[in-house]
């Protein structure tokens, strides 16, 4: 599992029982992908489903770029 400490609250990105991924925020899986970086990628360029997320203006703030610059947990 890996979380991140976005400006908007944790998010994480969690292997389910499926075998997807998933991205976890405020205690709901917003979407799945097939692998974790697929999913640390749709964080980045906000299109994840979670409106929270995806309308943020992101400007000025760190948003990683991969699943390694995630923490890892």
């Amino acid at each position: 599992m890996w979380k991140y400490e976005s400006p908007i609250g944790t998010m994480y990105i969690r292997r389910l029982p499926n075998g997807r991924y998933g991205l976890i925020y405020d205690g709901i899986v917003w979407e799945t992908c097939d692998t974790p970086q697929a999913e640390a990628d749709n964080v980045f360029m906000q299109c994840t489903g979670c409106t929270d997320w995806d309308l943020f203006n992101s400007l000025g703030y760190y948003i990683p770029r991969d699943i390694w610059d995630w923490e890892e947990c």
